[in-house]
């Protein structure tokens, strides 16, 4: 290896390479997270968020795979985490460790491990990950949850390793309160492990380069971030645009909770205001500051410049303001371990004011909302304990110009769980997993389509699962013209479905049916290509009724062809009767 003489000023050229190499690094760091992980959560999922901040908390460097709500909180994360333990405080060998959902993203499982970087003994920046974690103790999938101490452990900034040495105490605290207690060790000490490989990677970039400091290179990054950030949003006409939405969930007077956003476009900037949402609730989807933020700017970065590299620049360009004491920004100790039951319609609210003013940049709303995630806990037949998640969504919405991705997690970016692994990580098995027919909102263009999915219990003893989703009364609805979903529905064995998130407990041989909903169609169902609705048939996504009363197209069922003449006729008809 090549030590260049010290350097802070990089040329153009130069500054592009090492910006890249930064994401790369922090790449490295998200690829040794999942290799030596131990959860389904984290290796398959890949439910985590890694970045590079500079020794005043600044973050350069996001990994390009990142759920947007851990990745959106993790700057605010590091900044706690300084103020608690100042960077000249530190040592080479400190890990610090929190996971208060305040400070945090939200909930407990959400954990998030931070290293200080020395090079030739001095301090020269901070790696940082967040894993979401299969147990962190508490009610398991307490759906009903009141306050944030049904939840799990509470770990606030502390120190996991002290000067490279561990912090036992903490770790026996950790071990006796978690139900899989090895793989959430093994987790906590893949995310040590990966900031290690992200440490060893900073240093010998900036050995190759020449670089002492990563201050003037946060200097160059995050204003053109933010300039490129701001010149996007300059091109959406000024104005004020608000929009709401209703949950499925209600509020103590059994009203529907509503989210509402005041969009103010001002040139370069955007300010929203929540003002009217509803007040926090005591039920588990509440949605503390910091999710609420990062699901505020992650709409835009994915509307207007999806390519621009996250840093802090991205999060200088929207203003937030957000009542204390709403489900967005709720008062310990408001629960929230399902707040993703509630925080990713953020992305709707906000796309629901933009598409007032730039429907072509956005998408429809999306089934793949509230998140639908199913917990299991229990015995493998020789006594030993298990926990395992099963996650697998509806459809995305469509756009102005293509159907929506079916099974695809939006806006938390995961993915979804492997049937083989589930069944081996846990003694359940998956017997049904099929995309719904009709169940994409019609449109010019369609939403993707909902799945059902049956699981049911092989295990000897009694296993409790935690089943969360929605859209149980309404689908995701259209735009500009389109239609809505189909809805989503949860049934146990052969009882009714459920109206909301449930806890069950599941003896040999029960199951729980799971029917997502589908995402909302884009344009006029008439306009769509007879074609394209052919081709749907033909796919087994529409059915032949549901070509001619959704989209008025006449398919012959027993030949599967297109008969033009009577398309145009039911066409007609439609159009007529929707005047």
């Amino acid at each position: 290896m090549t030590t260049r003489a010290p350097r802070n000023d990089l040329d153009p050229i130069t500054f592009q390479v090492v910006w890249a190499r930064l994401i790369s690094i922090a790449d490295e760091i998200a690829a040794t997270l999942v290799k030596t992980s131990f959860s389904l959560v984290v290796r398959d999922n890949h439910d985590y968020a890694c970045g590079i901040y500079d020794v005043s908390g600044r973050m350069l460097a996001q990994s390009l795979q990142c759920t947007p709500g851990q990745a959106g909180a993790t700057p605010r994360v590091v900044a706690a985490m300084l103020a608690q333990y100042p960077a000249a405080s530190l040592s080479p060998g400190d890990v610090i460790i929190a996971n208060d959902p305040w400070l945090c993203a939200g909930h407990a499982p959400d954990i998030f491990i931070a290293a200080p970087v020395f090079r030739r003994d001095r301090i020269i920046g901070i790696v940082c990950n967040s894993a979401h974690h299969i147990d962190m103790g508490g009610r398991l999938g307490a759906t009903d949850a009141r306050e944030v101490y049904e939840e799990g452990l509470i770990i606030p900034i502390s120190k996991l390793m002290i000067a490279g040495q561990p912090n036992d105490d903490l770790f026996r605290l950790l071990r006796r309160n978690v139900r899989a207690s090895d793989k959430v060790i093994g987790d906590l000490r893949a995310q040590i492990a990966a900031n290690h490989v992200g440490a060893r990677g900073l240093v010998q970039m900036m050995d190759e380069v020449g670089l002492e400091s990563l201050d003037a290179l946060a200097d160059r990054i995050i204003p053109r971030t933010e300039a490129a950030m701001r010149a996007a949003i300059a091109e959406i006409p000024d104005g004020v645009y608000s929009h709401s939405v209703d949950h499925d969930e209600l509020d103590p007077d059994g009203k529907p909770i509503r989210l509402t956003v005041r969009m103010e476009i001002a040139g370069d900037s955007v300010s929203l205001d929540y003002t009217g949402t509803s007040a926090q609730v005591p039920k588990p989807i509440n949605a503390v500051f910091n999710i609420t933020r990062a699901y505020s700017v992650f709409p835009f970065v994915a509307a207007l410049c999806p390519r621009l590299p996250m840093n802090d620049g991205i999060f200088n360009t929207v203003r937030l303001v957000v009542p204390e004491g709403t489900v967005l920004n709720p008062t310990f100790p408001a629960p929230g371990m399902y707040r993703s039951l509630l925080s990713y319609y953020v992305v709707e609210l906000i796309y629901g004011a933009l598409a007032k003013v730039i429907p072509h940049k956005v998408m429809a709303p999306s089934g793949t909302y509230p998140l639908w995630i199913q917990k299991f806990a229990g015995q493998y037949d020789d006594g030993r304990p298990f926990v395992s998640h099963f996650n697998a969504q509806g459809g995305q919405g469509a756009r102005q110009d293509r159907d929506g991705n079916s099974a695809v997690v939006f806006p938390g970016n995961i993915a979804s769980t492997s049937v083989e692994l589930f069944e081996v990580d846990a003694p359940m098995l998956c017997e049904r997993k099929a995309f719904i027919p009709d169940s994409a909102g019609p449109g010019r263009f369609r939403g993707g389509l909902g799945q059902e999915m049956v699981i049911s219990s092989l295990a000897k003893h009694r296993v409790s699962g935690a089943s969360s989703g929605g859209r149980f009364h309404a689908g995701a609805q259209g735009l500009d013209g389109g239609k809505a979903g189909g809805r989503g529905s949860i049934q146990f064995k052969d009882g009714e479905p459920f109206s909301r998130s449930s806890q069950v407990f599941y003896d040999h041989g029960d199951f729980v049916r799971l029917r997502q909903p589908g995402g909302g169609g884009f344009g006029d169902p008439l306009s769509r290509d007879p074609e394209h609705v052919l081709r749907d048939v033909r796919q087994g996504m529409v059915s032949v009724a549901g070509a001619a009363a959704d989209y008025g197209v006449a398919i012959d069922p027993d030949t599967l062809q297109l008969n033009i003449s009577e398309t145009a006729r039911l066409r007609a008809q439609n159009a007529a009767a929707a005047e």
